[in-house]
């Protein structure tokens, strides 16, 4: 940002003097940047390279108005939910999503002999899954484990069980279902009591 205020000379007025030291008073109080005092209000213009170890501010606007193109993304700060858990991204159209984790581990107790359902991934997120799952018989001495493939053409879900392990009996069997959003794995146990756990890789 350029700033002009006309030279003196020795042939000047005390008046024409007085001027240009109040125009220079009011640059410097409200056109320059300087660190750690005054705060600028306004725009400005860097034709060159602008370096700072920090850069805060609330938004960034990024433009482009060449003639062939024209574009202008605004990146924006992430909120308070964004910085504290962190799980978040910066889209390319300075829009923030949420990282999508495509590996998850979790727990079930089952209580009966019904269906149950143990897990869920939604269908707008994910294609499919593989889902790794082993059981406990709390009631006996019994370990099962075994994968299950799924996937879904966003009306139905389609799965198969491979690889079945056990150490005595069997203690389940797997399907799934669909809802409008989502993809449901069910367990049908066949001891009235089990842990299961399951890691879920999506894809």
């Amino acid at each position: 940002m350029t700033i002009e205020v006309a030279q003196i000379s020795n042939t000047n007025t005390f008046q024409y003097v007085f001027n240009r030291v109040n125009e220079l008073a009011n640059a410097m109080s409200t056109k320059t940047i300087t660190t750690d005092s005054n705060t600028t209000v306004g725009n400005a213009v860097v034709n060159g390279t602008f370096t700072a170890t920090a850069f805060r501010t609330e938004s960034i606007l990024v433009t482009n108005s060449s003639s062939n193109v024209s574009a202008n993304v605004i990146i924006t700060s992430p909120n308070t939910e964004m910085v504290a858990n962190g799980s978040y991204h910066l889209n390319a159209n300075g829009s923030w999503n949420p990282i999508i984790i495509p590996i998850s581990n979790s727990s079930f107790v089952t209580t009966g002999l019904v269906p149950q359902e143990i897990d869920n991934y939604s269908m707008s997120d994910y294609g499919g899954a593989e889902f790794f799952i082993r059981i406990k018989d709390n009631n006996a001495n019994g370990y099962q484990a075994s994968k299950v493939l799924s996937f879904h053409n966003f009306v139905n879900a389609f799965s198969t069980e491979y690889g079945l392990m056990v150490s005595n009996n069997t203690l389940g069997t797997f399907s799934v279902s669909s809802n409008s959003t989502h993809v449901i794995l069910f367990m049908t146990p066949t001891s009235g009591n089990t842990s299961v756990s399951i890691s879920r890789v999506n894809f």
